[in-house]
C-alpha cells in the first residue's frame, strides 16, 4: 500500500470504526460481515502503511487517518 488511494473500501470502513475507538478484529468482523481472517490481512495491511498501531495482542487502535488526505 503506498498511498490512501490504495485503500479498498474495507480499509476505509474500518478506519471509520477506529476513528470511533480501539477495535478487534472479530468485532470489526461483525460490524462488517466479513471473515476474521479478511480484517485480519486488512488490519496487517494498514499497521505497515503506518495508519493503525496493534497496542496489544488483537487490539488495535487508529494512529494516523490518511482519509483526511
Amino acid at each position: 500500500m503506498d498511498s490512501s488511494d490504495d485503500l479498498d473500501e474495507l480499509h476505509r470502513e474500518i478506519l471509520r470504526e477506529l476513528s470511533q475507538g480501539r477495535c478487534t478484529p472479530s468485532y470489526l468482523s461483525e460490524l462488517t460481515g466479513e471473515s476474521r481472517q479478511l480484517i485480519s490481512q486488512r488490519l496487517r495491511d494498514l499497521v505497515m502503511a503506518g495508519y493503525v498501531k496493534k497496542i496489544h495482542k488483537g487490539l488495535y487502535e487508529l494512529s494516523e487517518d490518511p482519509r483526511d488526505d
